[in-house]
């Protein structure tokens, strides 16, 4: 009896030393060769990407940002193929924010590492075409209160990057598109008290240079005119959609798993 019970647990012994040295092997074996796993493939044809690049990462950021899948950009079973017109727009989108991080001096690292103002959630925000005009019009204190912007004809005066005609005051006027764009008053950008044609508050210069860019945007795009005449693939609101700090995949509030709450 106590033979039979000392080969037993011999028996057992050599099976949990044996379970132990498999799994030890398995856990030496890359993520490629276990059942299941998705296999470690190297990226090729990079053009604007570093090859240090964290590829599966950076998709999936594309995927998100865009609500779309693979093959919208890619071709299905062939990835690294250029057969896709939509991979060539993509690379222009991502030269594209490297030149608007340059607007920024806080943004940081060749995107999409470091830390950036603007990214492709900033535009797209889950939607494969951006959107250009607000679905809601911000009514600011001052109209709460009954002080109107007035509701002129006449050209604004001290213009420097908009045309000389442009509609500055009133209904449907460029300042109420930017009104509802970062939805805050005049006096944010103009400053209390002050006459809309000084130059005292920085805020305005910025907002000059945002015009500007927002030009250079629609460049990439054909047949859009000079902001903000005429067709536009991007505006303000595009970017900003009622905030004055524009959501970034850096900036954005993310729900964490239940696990780690």
């Amino acid at each position: 009896m106590i033979d039979t019970i000392s080969s037993r647990m011999s028996i057992a012994l050599r099976l949990a030393g044996l379970s132990l040295f498999a799994a030890a092997l398995f856990a030496q074996q890359p993520a490629a060769g276990r059942a299941g796993a998705a296999p470690a493939v190297a990226a090729k044809n990079l053009k604007v990407l570093a090859p240090t690049t964290d590829i599966a990462f950076t998709m999936r950021g594309f995927n998100a940002a865009l609500g779309v899948q693979c093959t919208f950009c890619h071709v299905q079973g062939d990835f690294a193929s250029d057969a896709n017109p939509k991979k060539d727009v993509a690379r222009k989108m991502i030269s594209m924010i490297g030149k608007i991080d340059a607007a920024f001096p806080s943004s940081s690292g060749a995107y999409p590492a470091g830390y950036h103002e603007v990214d492709c959630v900033t535009c797209h925000r889950g939607a494969a075409k951006p959107v250009t005009e607000t679905a809601k019009v911000y009514h600011n204190l001052n109209e709460f209160n009954g002080h109107f912007a007035p509701n002129s004809k006449e050209p604004g005066t001290n213009l420097k990057v908009l045309p000389a005609d442009t509609l500055v005051h009133g209904e449907e006027s460029i300042m109420h598109v930017f009104r509802d764009a970062l939805k805050v008053d005049c006096s944010y950008c103009h400053g209390f008290s002050k006459p809309f044609a000084a130059d005292d508050n920085p805020r305005k210069e910025i907002a000059r240079k945002m015009i500007t860019m927002v030009r250079d945007i629609n460049t990439n795009f054909p047949g859009t005119g000079t902001y903000p005449l005429g067709k536009q693939a991007v505006t303000c609101y595009t970017c900003h959609r009622g905030d004055p700090h524009p959501e970034s995949v850096s900036n954005k509030d993310y729900e964490l798993p239940a696990e780690k709450k």
